[in-house]
């Protein structure tokens, strides 16, 4: 266990062998290592890209299918049952969500008959019934001799099954031991030092260098921003949901939930436009009829956006600061000529975040917290009208979690924004949160 810039990721990154900076003066590794992480899950999607027919075939292509990844599947079946990937083996990979694509991840591993698991940040991005899943499944591969290493940014992501814990801070691994002596020297430490995220509701409002004058929309001045009636939409002839009702006002911050792989995304993906269905639906975004030619940008550009897809699709060439100074024009990737009064704001948001010695890092260089972080600021840089994030604390810890959502709260109190937010975690279900919509499996 350890928070974001502990040296966890570094650890990791370590085991995988990837970065000949990051070294050892003696390692040891088990022979039948498999690992599974962030920048390996990356490398597959990429791959994926590269591959897309989907304007040769005149259809989306769903991409290679998910049980092509897998060995020896028949006699891992009720592993596979266990993990309830069954019925996601005939799918495209480019189907899968992100929770389900790192359990086919897992199951790569499991099924090439390794003896050792090393899994980076194993929970993120998993509803509840997924992670109590990979719970169980891990405690059966342990009952049969397969060693497991995992590691967490939270305490409370420590799983039953754990025999023995280490904790990494400042660079090393120090407590380390049987799990319920570690877990009461633990108790008695106080947590060290405050987020990383600083970034302050009334000092973004009141910052000189912010471009937009927009007025804060308070409640009497609510307007429709979202509005779908009898909402539906899948993928490769699969429905995701069907009949969905949905209208946001100004400041009805809405949560988003349910099971992995059932929509969530999708559906915040046809209200950005990101996604076919947009132009299949009775959909109005900030009062426009979706697909009677309106421009996507114009749309977009009262939007601030955090996504796992946005994070798996930026992957261009850039520095840390463009990364962040995209966010006014609203692209993948640095196009546009930016203001200095533009760069200062960018820069005060990197000072917030802890990062502003990685100004010109590349983005992709990052560890994956602090890409996140990043995509946060990018998303708040113009103070947009709607903010849209998907499951945007993936990769944080515990106090990072903890202050980004303590900032959205003010920016609901402050009239800032609209937010509209996926979550699988029961702790970031804040009272800020006007409306609730579950999603489900469509009826049969």
């Amino acid at each position: 266990m350890g928070s974001n810039r502990s040296g966890i990721e570094d650890f990791f990154v370590l085991l995988e062998g990837k970065n000949p900076k990051i070294s050892a003066q003696c390692m040891e590794l088990p022979k039948n290592l498999g690992i599974v992480s962030f920048s390996r899950q990356q490398e597959i999607f990429e791959q994926e890209l590269k591959k897309d027919d989907t304007d040769f075939l005149d259809k989306l292509d769903p991409g290679t299918p998910a049980g092509s990844f897998l060995e020896n599947v028949p006699d891992h079946a009720d592993l596979i049952k266990a993990l309830d990937m069954t019925d996601s083996l005939d799918k495209g990979y480019r189907q899968l969500s992100t929770g389900q694509s790192r359990k086919l991840m897992l199951l790569a591993q499991i099924t090439r008959g390794v003896s050792w698991l090393a899994i980076q940040a194993p929970y993120e991005g998993l509803d509840t019934q997924s992670c109590a899943e990979l719970n169980r499944t891990l405690a059966l591969l342990h009952g049969q001799g397969i060693g497991i290493l995992i590691t967490v940014n939270n305490r409370a992501d420590i799983p039953d099954f754990c025999t023995h814990l280490g904790l990494v801070a400042q660079g090393r691994l120090g407590l380390q031991g049987p799990r319920a002596e570690i877990l009461a020297a633990l108790a008695k430490l106080k947590d060290q030092g405050g987020p990383d995220f600083q970034i302050s509701v009334k000092e973004l409002i009141q910052d000189p260098n912010r471009g937009d004058t927009r007025p804060l929309e308070k409640e009497a001045g609510a307007t429709e921003l979202v509005y779908l009636k009898n909402g539906s939409a899948g993928y490769g002839g699969e429905l995701l949901f069907s009949g969905l009702n949905l209208t946001i006002h100004t400041n009805d911050h809405t949560l988003v939930t349910g099971p992995n792989g059932y929509g969530k995304s999708t559906l915040l993906q046809m209200i950005t436009g990101d996604h076919p269905a947009c132009y299949q639906n009775d959909l109005r975004i900030f009062g426009t009829q979706r697909g009677t030619g309106e421009s996507i940008w114009e749309l977009k550009r009262d939007m601030g956006i955090v996504s796992p897809e946005l994070h798996r699709n930026y992957f261009v060439p850039g520095s840390t600061l463009h990364c962040i100074l995209s966010g006014f024009f609203d692209s993948i990737g640095l196009y546009e000529k930016y203001s200095p009064q533009n760069e200062r704001q960018a820069k005060k948001m990197l000072e917030r975040t802890g990062l502003i010695h990685e100004a010109q890092t590349p983005f992709r260089n990052l560890s994956f917290a602090n890409q996140r972080l990043v995509l946060i600021a990018r998303a708040l840089i113009k103070v947009p009208r709607l903010l849209i994030l998907d499951e945007p604390t993936q990769g944080l810890d515990q106090l990072n979690r903890r202050a980004v959502l303590d900032f959205l709260e003010q920016v609901a109190m402050e009239h800032m924004s609209t937010i509209l937010y996926v979550s699988h975690r029961q702790d970031e279900f804040r009272t800020f949160f006007k409306h609730r919509i579950q999603l489900s499996p469509p009826p049969v």
